[in-house]
């Protein structure tokens, strides 16, 4: 029985699904759009609205943990110089998607 488990699997092993959505989370903070499946934009959505809250305090500590997920140092910088004050007001609903 699979009560509980809300993860979405994407026909993968946990291993090849956390590179997955840390690829896609960099491409999408480095371009600010990607063309992919609506069940990995379902499953990469939270991932990347918890980043994005991260990256709109500019704390060391914050920065630390924004790098252990994502897989560029240049898009951790593009996310709290560019993408981070962006959204300071915002209290939260940062992505899109468009079928």
């Amino acid at each position: 029985m699979r009560h509980g488990k809300k993860v979405p699997k994407l026909g993968r092993t946990s291993a090849h699904r956390k590179a997955l959505l840390r690829n896609m989370a960099t491409s999408l903070i480095l371009k600010e759009k990607i063309t992919t499946t609506v069940d990995k934009a379902k499953a990469l959505r939270p991932f990347v609205e918890k980043i994005i809250t991260r990256g709109k305090t500019d704390t060391l500590h914050n920065k630390r943990e924004v790098l252990r997920r994502l897989t560029e140092k240049r898009a951790v910088f593009k996310l709290f110089s560019d993408i981070g004050p962006r959204f300071a007001s915002r209290p939260g609903g940062y992505t899109r998607m468009f079928k």
